[in-house]
């Protein structure tokens, strides 16, 4: 007896090599597990008799393959089909050719197919003309009056079951992750958090609770806590002490703010779907002041302290990692664009001055775009400029072209006052030019280790003072 298994070619940019039905196999023996295709299993068929009966249909459920294709997540992978493998049960080579109708089969009827069967759900930001910008969560854990630690498990809560009581979600945020130069599209709707809904449960043991409508609303965490640590009654811990909530499932005022950020209802008997939360407010406060980003608690705020279902939503430790939270920010387009600078008079390199003040123009970053993940200050004893980095034993680390020109064409000329150098007359200067265009580059990595050198070479001084020269100009 043997079954029929799918498992999912590879997207280009997991095994980083051009994997195509148009280029021959890497092996050139057919496809091959953890090269042509992923070797998890994605699907499984019904087993076939030893000897397999002709004309019957086989189906087996794909949703996680699907899944793993529409996501909007990291973990999207490319749509490149998937394998189709026969194994026996003993793990001996297949005994039987097993034909199935192909898509050019004569009788229409019979071609495979996939039936998807999807609710059509909107995000509550389309960012058509921003940039949608996915972020991980930092940490997330849930509280109920059993004084156990829940920051590891695939599940978070929200709710009352009726047997241990009610339940709290609690979700961090690591605004160090994201770039202090990014505008939000807008003031009031470009930041959401998604969670996956996965339905209601009951606690254990069963007291038939009922499923009832339950309004869930955020709030602004107040308190430092550690999802390794965070039950009921503590928040974390320093050292040896325990730093305690105000009170047991945290305290209105002295552990969160009483203020709703964002609230929305999951109706009785509702299936999985997807579940957002405008963050936008507190995220803006967070962006301004990191210290006070403690993250949000998600808890019931119409029924929380009537018996019912927990409502159970996708952690961040869950297994498909397509289910896992995650914030969705609307940005404004990251650019690199022409930006003046404040008029000045010019001098040539005989001391003639500018009859007028000039306005030039360079390239300028914004939102985000083309720049240096660290300050050039934080870089200690390196010499550093727009271009180039260089350590202190006069190694090249990186090359920069962040925001850089990509067309200039002559300014108008400028007239040039030389009354006060000897022996030069007034004249049109018309060597200056202006930026028209820009460019956004990323900054380039050329030197992983930094090798001691005794001195620099005579090549390397030349092109140093070189370079310093250019950017003096």
């Amino acid at each position: 007896m043997g079954s029929w298994t799918t498992r999912p070619l590879p997207s280009q940019g997991c095994l980083r090599r051009r994997l195509t039905w148009d280029a021959p196999w890497e092996l050139t023996k057919g496809p091959q597990a953890g090269i042509d295709y992923y070797s998890t299993l994605m699907a499984e068929f019904p087993k076939l008799k030893k000897s397999p009966e002709a004309s019957q249909w086989m189906q087996a459920v794909a949703t996680t393959m699907v899944r793993y294709v529409f996501t909007e997540t990291y973990y999207k992978k490319s749509n490149n089909g998937f394998v189709l493998k026969y194994v026996t049960e003993d793990g001996s080579a297949a005994s039987h050719l097993v034909p199935f109708a192909s898509p050019e089969f004569g009788d229409e009827e019979f071609r495979p197919f996939m039936d998807i069967c999807y609710l059509p759900v909107e995000p509550p930001i389309a960012c058509e003309e921003g940039n949608l910008v996915i972020y991980d969560i930092n940490a997330d854990t849930y509280i109920v009056k059993d004084g156990s630690v829940h920051g590891a498990e695939e599940h978070l809560l929200v709710g009352n079951s009726g047997w241990d009581g009610n339940s709290r979600t609690l979700i961090d945020f690591d605004m160090s992750t994201i770039n202090d130069a990014i505008e939000l599209f807008d003031d009031t709707q470009s930041v959401y958090l998604r969670m996956w809904y996965e339905g209601a449960e009951m606690a254990k043991p069963y007291n038939d609770p009922r499923q009832m409508e339950r309004t869930l609303a955020a709030h602004k965490i107040t308190k430092s806590w550690s999802e390794e640590l965070a039950t009921n009654k503590i928040a974390t811990s320093y050292g040896t002490r325990n730093n305690q909530w105000g009170s047991e499932m945290m305290g209105d005022l002295t552990d969160y703010d009483s203020e709703v950020i964002s609230a929305d209802t999951i109706q009785e008997g509702e299936g999985p779907h997807n579940f957002y939360l405008n963050l936008t407010s507190v995220f803006r406060e967070w962006k301004d002041y990191t210290a006070s980003d403690y993250g949000i608690l998600l808890k019931d705020n119409q029924r929380e302290d009537v018996p019912g279902y927990f409502l159970k939503f996708a952690s961040n430790n869950h297994q498909d990692p397509t289910k896992r939270p995650y914030l969705m920010v609307c940005q404004k387009k990251v650019s690199c664009e022409p930006v003046d600078e404040p008029p000045r008079v010019v001098y040539d390199d005989d001391n003639c001055v500018s009859a007028e003040n000039v306005t030039f123009n360079s390239c300028v970053a914004k939102n985000g775009g083309c720049e240096m993940n660290d300050k050039a200050e934080n870089y200690g004893n390196f010499a550093f400029g727009v271009s180039a980095l260089w350590d202190s034993h006069h190694e090249l680390v990186s090359f920069c072209k962040c925001c850089v020109e990509k067309e200039t064409q002559p300014m108008a000329a400028i007239p040039m006052d030389c009354s006060d150098v000897e022996g030069k007359s007034d004249y049109d200067n018309e060597s200056l030019v202006e930026v028209v265009s820009c460019a956004c580059q990323e900054c380039k990595e050329v030197s992983q280790e930094r090798k001691k050198r005794a001195a620099p070479s005579k090549t390397r001084l030349l092109l140093r003072s070189a370079l310093k020269s250019m950017l003096r100009k």
